[in-house]
């Protein structure tokens, strides 16, 4: 099954997030749409062309994985359909923007083995990498999504939800992550939209596509981690669930992580955790917004460095 593109089908528009430069202070910014579907080629945003600012978020990484940070300006080049852009508008090393975060917990039957050791990691984790600006909700899914709490720091609360839920039913990650996404797009807050899926990507109950889901986390301006609790794929449905979830992540500027072999998720977490924490915020005025349709984007790191970050833009 091939995930690269897809043919142009109709046109959504949706609000944008706050523009980098405009805040403290990050507030208001330009509007963006998206296309239902993609032509061959990386998925991307599309800014409408009163629109004169593009905003970034980059994850900075050494040849061995490693966060880096403490880059300035000079040390990141930005390519727009191959042509430097110079005029920044915002920078933001290591940046503090706020997070705002969906967390999507399959409870299918497919994933019972696992559940108990998840929630011990997600608790851990939503308590050590959220800060007083930042807002987490719960979201679980089997055949039917369900929205089951806002996490305020009420750590027992939470466990208590936790281990209320029960995995049972078909999977309906699609839906899930569709609904989680827009979820997220109705905080009209500026803050970095994040979706953490944790899943075996096992998928038949959706109502949609794998196309339109990922337009959805296209217009919500959202991020997928996915976390695979399957360490390692052996039969043809796990290895159809990674390449769903590469598929999903990769789309939206987000990362593929699996469990440990005995199905610990607590690594994944961490090194999610860590980028969330590394991360650079970045806005640019293109110098070469034309008639043309899409606008492929790179950032070339100094030293070889690698930078991951949404890949284009639309013209509209």
């Amino acid at each position: 099954m091939r995930y690269q593109g897809f043919w142009i089908l109709l046109f959504l528009f949706v609000s944008v997030s706050p523009s980098f430069s405009q805040q403290p202070d990050l507030r208001s910014g330009p509007a963006i749409s998206v296309m239902t579907s993609l032509p061959p080629g990386p998925f991307a945003l599309t800014i409408k062309r009163q629109v004169e600012e593009v905003n970034l978020i980059l994850s900075v990484t050494d040849r061995k994985g490693h966060f880096v940070e403490g880059l300035g300006p000079s040390d990141l080049t930005i390519l727009d359909d191959d042509k430097r852009q110079t005029a920044l508008t915002f920078f933001q090393s290591q940046t503090d923007l706020p997070i705002h975060v969906a967390l999507v917990l399959d409870m299918s039957a497919s994933i019972t083995a696992q559940f108990d050791m998840e929630q011990a990691t997600i608790r851990d984790f939503l308590k050590q990498a959220t800060r007083p600006a930042d807002s987490v909700e719960l979201f679980a899914f089997n055949q039917r999504v369900q929205f089951v709490t806002p996490i305020q720091g009420d750590w027992k609360g939470v466990s208590h939800r936790l281990k209320k839920l029960k995995p049972d039913g078909e999977t309906a990650l699609f839906d899930a992550v569709s609904f989680a996404s827009q979820w997220l797009a109705q905080d009209p807050r500026p803050a970095r939209r994040v979706v953490i899926l944790v899943t075996d990507g096992e998928e038949n109950a959706s109502k949609i596509t794998l196309d339109e889901t990922i337009v959805q986390v296209l217009r919500a301006e959202a991020t997928v981690y996915a976390v695979n609790v399957v360490d390692y794929p052996v039969d043809n449905e796990a290895k159809n669930g990674m390449r769903i979830l590469k598929a999903i992540s990769d789309a939206t500027g987000g990362a593929y992580l699996r469990s440990a072999q005995n199905g610990d998720v607590g690594r994944a977490f961490s090194r999610i955790q860590r980028e969330l924490r590394s991360q650079y915020a970045i806005a640019y005025k293109p110098s070469n917004l034309t008639e043309q349709l899409f606008h492929r984007l790179r950032v070339i790191a100094s030293r070889n460095l690698r930078v991951r970050c949404r890949t284009g833009y639309y013209v509209w």
